[in-house]
């Protein structure tokens, strides 16, 4: 009996001696499997409580924007400090594209002219678009325009739609119709709009068909409307390029090729254009203005003769700085002395889009233009021409200047647009002698007023300085787009 006690007491002791470290050791392994299934469990609680809500945006309430442009008077005067990026003084390439096998100089069939069938897709531009896409102006939009973005956008669009409505049924606007269509199209490429729109589709297709229909054999656009001067010709080829640029429209590349040609032969030895394509002595800084725009715009549309461009380019450069007056910073208009605002800001702006926007003719230029205004009650001569010129001019710039001037024409073209979306020249409200802009009807003043507010968003794709790199194939940044 004695015995069995002895067994027993040894048996406690070893199990006591066991379950003391290996006991501790379970104890923490069933705390630590309880613990992991707490933190699981908790996790997936947790997980199920997220909710993900996706909104479609709201669309644009114009009539609510109308509502608040009438309360444009009372707000203060604002400088937001937006300042866009300098173009850059390097100059970039054309973009990547396939030549035509048909020649510039081939006739187009114009009867046989498909444009809804004959776009190539997909169409692959390197980045000089973006602007124009919805995406692409509103941050663009968010980006310079500050507070003023949500007016002038609704001032545009009201635009577009009334030039929409008061498009003639052969495609044109008038009167001069062939100036008129091409600063119509413009307008419209300018907001993204291609013949594969859903709102404006349509108006760009039958504007574009009647500018080509306008187009002679030497390659003139005008000369069937009684235009023959370079004006006429020089916007409806620079729409003719931008619309090349954007819809990759194989029967406009020779239109363009032969109406570009017009400007080049028309270019005098030192540089400069005139009336008539004169090559006399007597250059004119307005002329130039839109040559040069046209010019640049098919360089970037992808021209099969860039390095010719190139060269004609530089020799317009050549031309501008004859008419900078050291003295006054101005440039001229027929040469060195005179000049209004509106013709400086032509000066400048044909310098940065040609990559010298920093010379030193430039700045004193620029300074030149501090004190230019914006008012509707004194207009001044040619005003909304000159308005057009000065907004690209400054934005191109950037800094303090840009942001105030952002502040004035902004108000005063939303402020000022007619209740039908459209514009007229401020020279008949004022009463004065500077009314010479009335003569050309509410196209005209509809054209440079939504231009002038496009300048967010137009600008940097249109007008990226033109590099001598050679373009980056792996380049992540292009911009896809499918045209069905």
């Amino acid at each position: 009996m004695a015995a069995d006690i002895n067994i027993n007491k040894r048996i406690r002791q070893i199990v006591d001696h066991v379950w003391g470290p290996t006991g501790s050791i379970i104890l923490h392994i069933l705390i630590v499997i309880l613990l992991v299934k707490f933190v699981v469990f908790e996790t997936k609680q947790k997980a199920a409580e997220v909710e993900v809500v996706i909104m479609e945006p709201e669309a644009t309430d114009l009539e609510e924007f109308e509502k608040e442009l009438e309360m444009l008077e009372e707000l203060p005067e604002m400088v937001d400090q937006i300042t866009p990026p300098d173009v850059s003084v390097e100059m970039e390439a054309p973009p990547d594209i396939e030549p035509m096998q048909q020649s510039a100089d081939v006739d187009v069939d114009f009867a046989a002219l498909d444009i809804m069938n004959d776009v190539q897709s997909p169409l692959v531009m390197r980045g000089l678009f973006k602007g124009r896409s919805a995406g692409g102006r509103k941050a663009m939009l968010n980006q310079y325009a500050g507070r003023w973005g949500e007016y002038t956008e609704a001032a545009v669009i009201k635009a577009l739609r009334w030039l929409k409505e008061n498009q003639n049924a052969d495609g044109s606007w008038g009167p001069n119709k062939t100036a008129m269509t091409g600063l119509g199209l413009l307008t419209f490429l300018a907001h993204g709009e291609t013949t594969s729109a859903d709102e404006f589709g349509q108006t760009v297709e039958k504007a574009i068909k009647f500018l080509v229909s306008k187009q002679d054999a030497t390659g003139r656009f005008c000369k069937t409307d009684n235009q023959p001067g370079p004006y006429a010709h020089g916007i409806a080829a620079y729409a003719i390029s931008e619309a090349y640029g954007l819809t990759r429209i194989p029967a406009l590349k020779p239109v363009m090729e032969k109406a570009i040609q017009v400007i080049l032969d028309g270019q005098q030895d030192k540089g400069g254009w005139n009336y008539e394509y004169d090559r006399g002595p007597r250059r004119d800084t307005s002329v130039a203005g839109w040559q040069v725009q046209a010019i640049k715009a098919a360089y970037l549309a992808g021209s099969s003769n860039p390095e010719v461009l190139q060269k004609h380019m530089n020799k317009s450069l050549e031309d501008l700085l004859t008419a900078h007056n050291a003295e006054s910073g101005k440039f001229g208009y027929t040469d060195k002395s005179g000049g209004t605002d509106g013709v400086n800001g032509i000066a400048i702006l044909c310098m940065q889009l040609l990559g010298k926007g920093k010379e030193k003719e430039v700045r004193q230029a620029l300074q030149a233009l501090k004190d230019a205004d914006c008012s509707w009650e004194k207009p001044g001569p040619w005003a909304m021409y000159g308005w057009y010129y000065i907004t690209q001019a400054k934005f191109h710039h950037g800094g303090s200047s840009w942001s105030a001037w952002n502040s004035k024409f902004a108000r005063v073209l939303t402020k000022n647009q007619n209740a039908d979306g459209s514009w007229t020249a401020p020279g008949e409200a004022a009463k004065e002698a500077h009314g010479k802009e009335t003569n050309y009807g509410p196209v005209y003043a509809t054209t440079f007023g939504a231009l002038t507010l496009q300048v967010y968003y137009r600008f940097l794709p249109t007008y990226k300085p033109i590099a001598v790199e050679p373009i980056d194939e792996t380049d992540d940044d292009d911009v896809i787009i499918e045209i069905i």
